[in-house]
């Protein structure tokens, strides 16, 4: 099996602008605008469905935050959060990873389609369709607990002055 390229960014830590055990940070190698900036999970997977939703959450976190710093930095007037999830939908590479595009004025970037005419009748037909496989989307998938270490207590072994003044008689 051939070395997932962003696998491969994340290890060399390559323009890696933040990370933490679940995810990284870091400017796109391949930028649709200044600043494009890319989250990624540490742990590979090829679409977003195969996140765990506590990385999708810490992803989504970091997006927020980093567009914030885009707009403070590089005065950025506007950004785009996405993710191409899937060939269809034009993704080109075989990591899933979340896109931050800082926006500006005449950038001639587009991402705008054209809206399609749906009828009612189909309209109800694709909600009833996907109604049926949502039902779940409340739940969350948890991040396994790690167990909590106890620690003995520090013996005192000489008294202790602050607890002397405790004891004081008046």
């Amino acid at each position: 099996m051939t070395e997932c390229t962003f696998c491969e960014l994340i290890k060399r830590k390559a323009n890696v602008l933040f990370e933490n055990e679940k995810i990284s940070l870091m400017l796109s190698p391949e930028p649709a605008t200044p600043g494009h900036l890319i989250i990624l999970p540490k742990k590979h997977a090829t679409i977003l469905e195969q996140v765990p939703d506590y990385t999708v959450k810490e992803m989504f976190i970091h997006a927020n935050k980093a567009s914030t710093a885009l707009f403070e930095t590089l005065g950025a007037q506007g950004t785009n959060i996405l993710i191409q999830n899937g060939e269809p939908s034009g993704q080109r590479h075989n990591h899933v990873m979340l896109h931050i595009i800082p926006r500006f004025e005449n950038d001639k970037l587009n991402l705008g389609w054209q809206p399609k005419k749906i009828s009612e009748d189909e309209m109800s037909t694709v909600e009833l369709k996907i109604k049926q496989e949502t039902g779940a989307v409340g739940s969350f998938e948890k991040e396994k607990e790690k167990p909590i270490e106890i620690t003995k207590p520090k013996e005192i072994t000489k008294e202790d002055y602050r607890v002397k003044h405790l004891k004081r008689i008046p």
